[in-house]
């Protein structure tokens, strides 16, 4: 050992506990997976308490049951008294299917098998500079959009009823309203709003086998009279109009600023005059990244599933907003995450 390697008095190092914890990620992610899987918080809601019954329920060994449990209480996710075991306040809130915002349905996205293999090829991304996988964000009519729409529902619905009444005002000083939802995955941002507002009309666009999933939120709204749909690519496929109102939640952060420019430019062709644009996004507001780590996070994963999409800031909105004919926007905090809605209407004569 040298003099450098030994402390001076009185000095310690900080606690590596936080870097177990990241290298520790994959465990917590898998573990929490496999509790949703297996359906084990739906199980302890409905009254099964104890290992035996717990594994009776969801038909697994007594041994593995047990070390999965404990490791959920580990997470903070169950609770144990005297060998029973029952749901923290934050599992009952989140993960029981049925509860308005349910989030299990997250972990097909986040701990789904792409996800799985574009976070083994993140420094090859790296290296490359975006996904360097065949399959990815962009590839026309991908599977993975299937399970996105659903999935992302226990999020999406808080931020649509927000989104609807972050947009009322505007909305009730209109004697009609027509809504393009591009990239529109479960629907909920616009047929939400639709719901809100009777003289609203929506027309949905994805891609086909998306479209299919999203009928379901359609029928179970009562929307299917004033919903209509395009099948397609947002780049190509004719967008009809012109709209009063275009939803774009989650779809910018999946190019590049020219492509998003070019978007925007589509976009707000295809409004009306003094039409809106409401985006709903992973958008920093600090440049500081321990400041607004989520955001700066969240373009990794584009990093890694993306050829050059990532989380924007709201300084590069403005500025894209701009350049493509719309007004300085409005920006709002959407409710329980870090993303916001930025909300912009198009110039009179752009």
């Amino acid at each position: 050992m040298t003099r450098d390697d030994i402390p001076a008095t009185g000095e310690q190092p900080p606690s590596p506990e936080p870097i177990m914890r990241m290298i520790q990620g994959l465990q917590a992610t898998a573990i929490l997976k496999t509790g949703v899987e297996l359906g084990i918080f739906d199980r302890i809601s409905e009254g099964a308490s104890d290992v035996s019954s717990v594994a009776a329920a969801i038909g697994a060994s007594e041994r593995g049951t047990r070390i999965l449990l404990d490791g959920l209480a580990a997470y903070g996710l169950l609770e144990m008294t005297d060998g029973a075991y029952r749901l923290s306040p934050l599992a009952d809130a989140y993960l029981v299917s049925g509860r308005p915002v349910y989030l299990g349905g997250s972990t097909q996205i986040m701990a789904s098998d792409w996800a799985w293999r574009f976070w083994a090829d993140l420094p090859e991304a790296v290296r490359h500079g975006g996904t360097v996988l065949e399959d990815h964000a962009e590839t026309p009519g991908h599977e993975f959009w299937e399970i996105f729409a659903p999935a992302s529902m226990g999020l999406a619905r808080p931020a649509s009823k927000a989104l609807a009444e972050l947009l009322a005002p505007w909305a009730q000083a209109r004697d009609e309203i027509d809504v393009l939802d591009v990239a529109c995955g479960s629907g909920l941002y616009s047929l939400t709003f639709a719901a809100a507002q009777p003289h609203a009309r929506v027309t949905l666009l994805d891609w086909a086998n998306v479209l299919a999933l999203t009928q379901a939120n359609v029928e179970r709204l009562g929307l299917a009279g004033r919903t209509s749909v395009i099948e397609g690519d947002v780049f190509t496929v004719p967008l009809g109009g012109p709209y009063d109102l275009v939803v774009a939640s989650h779809i910018f952060h999946h190019f590049s600023e020219d492509r998003c420019v070019e978007l925007l430019q589509r976009l707000a062709a295809a409004l009306k005059p003094n039409g809106r644009v409401a985006i709903n996004e992973f958008t920093a507001l600090s440049d500081r990244p321990e400041e607004d780590p989520v955001p700066y996070l969240f373009s990794v994963l584009m990093l890694a599933w993306t050829r050059e999409g990532e989380a924007y800031p709201v300084s590069t909105y403005r500025r894209l907003l701009d350049g493509a004919g719309f007004g300085t926007p409005e920006v709002h905090q959407s409710p329980g995450m870090t993303t916001r809605f930025v909300i912009a209407d198009r110039r009179s004569g752009a």
